[in-house]
């Protein structure tokens, strides 16, 4: 069975056969509504979402996870220069000396057309009340607007056969491998460690 039949076979039982016939026309204006705020202490390692009011009962069977996908609009970098960036011509120093200059759609970099980020964080506790999301870790600023937030499925998220580019073959193999390599970098940086 080819991996169109299986949408096929998906949208119909999923969607129905009325939407399955639908078109999307393509939009020249995209509005976006943040659903909430990211409330980040880094000192204290404390990380959460704020979800506002309205979006509350969205939260519903949420705590039935482990792990959520936060999607989140990088406001602190969000200029008409980040946003004209196409080439990441300067990477952060951890992507090695042999990264080569590389196009922003394969980097997770803030600078980009629409800075849309992700983050697949582990949830502590969800509060609907609320609307409370308390995480483990966050890679966002205090304040930064949520967009949307997703539980991480592994059925649709996890790709096993997933793979680095050569030059990129020194990065970890997961999210809680990276938490411990994310700290040496830091020392790096800071001049206290080797890497």
């Amino acid at each position: 069975m080819t991996r169109d039949n299986l949408n096929a076979i998906f949208q119909g039982a999923y969607l129905g056969e009325a939407n399955m016939k639908r078109t999307v026309k393509p939009s020249s204006d995209l509005i976006l509504k943040p659903i909430g705020v990211v409330r980040a202490n880094e000192e204290k390692m404390e990380f959460s979402i704020e979800i506002d009011e309205e979006y509350r009962n969205g939260l519903k069977e949420l705590d039935q996870y482990t792990h959520a996908i936060v999607l989140f609009w990088a406001s602190e970098n969000d200029t008409p220069e980040a946003r004209e960036t196409l080439v990441s011509k300067e990477l952060p120093f951890f992507y090695g000396e042999d990264a080569p200059e590389m196009g922003v759609f394969a980097t997770r970099s803030e600078f980009r057309p629409n800075p849309v980020l992700i983050s697949p964080t582990k949830l502590l506790h969800v509060d609907k009340a609320s609307g409370i999301v308390r995480v483990a870790y966050m890679d966002a600023f205090d304040g930064t607007p949520v967009i949307d937030l997703k539980p991480y499925v592994p059925m649709s998220d996890r790709v096993m056969s997933a793979e680095y580019p050569t030059y990129l073959k020194h990065w970890p193999g997961s999210n809680e491998e990276a938490m411990e390599w994310w700290a040496r970098q830091v020392k790096t940086l800071n001049g206290s460690g080797t890497g």
